[in-house]
């Protein structure tokens, strides 16, 4: 019995190292600082904050997380079957204020305690209709929060401190209430043990301003044992007045009429913002609004000397007939042509702006010319092969509308051989701007002719790279890492030219190489992991091997729809 639990205690501290350096790289790229907000004076910190307690943060964090790990194992179990995935719940929380008196912004993590349950239009349902009995339970002892011990694994919190209160409460605060983060958040803290949630905001952050003019280690360990106290042994209730989540500092000052209408509007704004990783000024944003209600976009082509004038010239069509009509279409003439293609070029010269190479740049270097030349800050993609379908311009400069703050906006793609008519696979892509960062650490996480982006974000990432392949996977990759968001439409916008030279494209060393080579640099630079390294990697020496029969199978049946 010893040997079991020794072996035990073994692989949950193996486990528990290896979560945590995990962990500790993930906090790195989630983790952001807060722009748009005043800067807060910082207090001078002790020896005893500075240096004793990261150690004693990790000491306690390891001895707890191994010492309940089977505790860990049973409740994720039980959250999965009784609420499905995911088990964890993150949330963005307001951290450290840094040197510049500004909070940073980290992933904070629970274990679930409501269901994704929605009505009709697919909106969230109230929060007493989504937390279950389990839950409840969860909350009432607790338990839910035994996750965020990896938080202070990860450095984001502290065993004993302010507790991480949200965004959206943190824009209400005053200058002197900020202070409360010149202290690292915390599991617990003087508030906690004073009333949790059943006090008042006013009281609740007096006690968190209390905490951080005497940090000292035996303070620490008393509210370490008076939580253990409270809340597993006195068992106090979390919520004030029967509420089943606490209310939100903005919430209260407007019920209690200490702030106006319009500034409880204004700060939940600035909230959003911060969270959406967009603090450009409101003038920015309204600029973005009144571009795409005025359609005043711009079409960014690229053309070489193989490809088909019937082509060519569908594609203009497309372009030319949208329902909203570009302003201008920029059409970069990459290297001389044939005669066919000038041929076409002139017949529809009116509606283009024609920039010529002298000789082939490759498509990259083409596009960052034609960039420089658009005059719009909307920009819509386009190949020289592929037919746009008649709305994809206007329902992208309605998502711009609805959301200004998005730097790209994409939409699925249907491939089709010989004529629009042959539809022989669709190309889906994730939607929202979470779910795109993710798939985007290892496969193109856009139809690269159906994205609408921003002129002034692309060029903040230089444009387009000097490579031979997969330039817009680089380009796009470059862009999220740097914090923009993005959406793709959940509708097949493009008609996508698929052909046997496509195939061939596919199987060539230079792609597989060009692949493997930009997921390396995400890895370099901190977007995707060694693991999504390795694994790419391998998925593609893969593909390579195999003929091209097999490798149209997987493309079209697999990874398709």
């Amino acid at each position: 019995m010893k040997k079991v639990i020794k072996t035990f205690f073994k692989i949950s501290i193996i486990a528990t190292t290896i979560i945590a350096y995990v962990m500790k790289k993930e906090a790195k790229k989630t983790t952001y600082q807060v722009k748009s907000i005043d800067t807060v004076e910082f207090r001078k910190i002790n020896f005893y904050e500075k240096y004793v307690k990261r150690i004693f943060d990790i000491a306690c964090a390891v001895g707890a997380i191994v010492c309940f790990s089977p505790l860990y194992i049973i409740i994720a179990l039980t959250v999965r079957l009784k609420l499905g995935s995911p088990v964890l719940f993150t949330q963005s929380r307001p951290g450290l204020i840094g040197k510049d008196g500004k909070e940073t912004i980290f992933k904070m993590y629970k274990f679930r305690t409501m269901t994704d349950d929605r009505d009709e239009n697919g909106v969230l349902l109230p929060d007493e209709a989504r937390l279950t009995k389990f839950g409840a339970w969860l909350r009432a002892t607790s338990l839910d929060e035994l996750p965020e011990a990896f938080n202070i694994l990860n450095g984001t919190m502290s065993v004993i401190g302010p507790r991480p209160q949200l965004v959206r409460d943190m824009t209400f605060m005053t200058k002197e209430q900020r202070k409360r983060h010149t202290a690292k958040p915390g599991l617990s803290g003087l508030a906690q043990i004073n009333g949790r949630n059943a006090i008042t905001w006013d009281d609740k952050l007096d006690w968190d301003l209390e905490y951080i003019k005497k940090v000292n280690f035996f303070s620490d360990l008393k509210l370490i044992l008076n939580t253990i106290l409270k809340a597993f042994i006195e068992k106090e209730g979390i919520t004030d007045d029967n509420m089943v989540t606490a209310e939100d500092l903005g919430d209260y000052l407007l019920r209690t009429n200490k702030v106006s209408q319009e500034e409880y509007v204004y700060k939940q704004k600035q909230a959003q913002n911060i969270l959406l990783g967009n603090e450009s000024s409101d003038d920015d944003l309204e600029e973005i609004k009144k571009v795409a209600i005025n359609k005043k976009y711009s079409v960014l082509m690229s053309l070489y000397r193989k490809e088909k004038p019937e082509h060519l010239r569908l594609s203009l069509d497309s372009m030319i007939n949208q329902s909203a009509a570009p302003d201008e279409i920029i059409l970069v003439e990459d290297g001389p042509l044939t005669d066919e293609l000038y041929d076409v070029l002139d017949e529809y010269d009116k509606y283009l702006h024609r920039v010529k190479n002298k000789k082939n740049l490759g498509l990259g270097l083409a596009l960052n010319v034609g960039l420089k030349e658009c005059h719009n800050e909307l920009i819509a993609r386009m190949d020289t092969d592929d037919c746009s379908k008649p709305n994809r311009c206007e329902k992208q400069l309605k998502r711009f509308e609805e959301k200004p703050y998005l730097s790209i906006v994409g939409t699925h793609i249907d491939e089709f051989v010989g004529g629009i008519s042959n539809i022989v696979s669709q190309r889906k892509v994730p939607v929202t701007s979470e779910d795109i960062y993710e798939f985007g650490k290892r496969r193109s996480a856009f139809n690269h002719p159906t994205v609408m982006y921003k002129k002034s974000k692309v060029m903040e990432q230089g444009g387009y790279a000097n490579l031979k392949r997969n330039q817009d996977v680089d380009l796009f990759g470059r862009m999220l890492f740097a914090g923009n968001k993005a959406e793709n439409i959940d509708e097949a916008l493009l008609w996508f030219r698929s052909s046997n030279e496509l195939s061939k494209r596919r199987k060539s060393w230079q792609n597989t190489w060009s692949y493997i080579a930009t997921i390396r640099k995400f890895w370099k630079m901190g977007y995707s992991s060694f693991v999504d390294y390795i694994i790419v990697g391998f998925a593609q020496m893969v593909m390579y091997v195999m003929p091209i029969k097999v490798q149209n199978f997987i493309y079209t049946k697999l990874l398709r729809r």
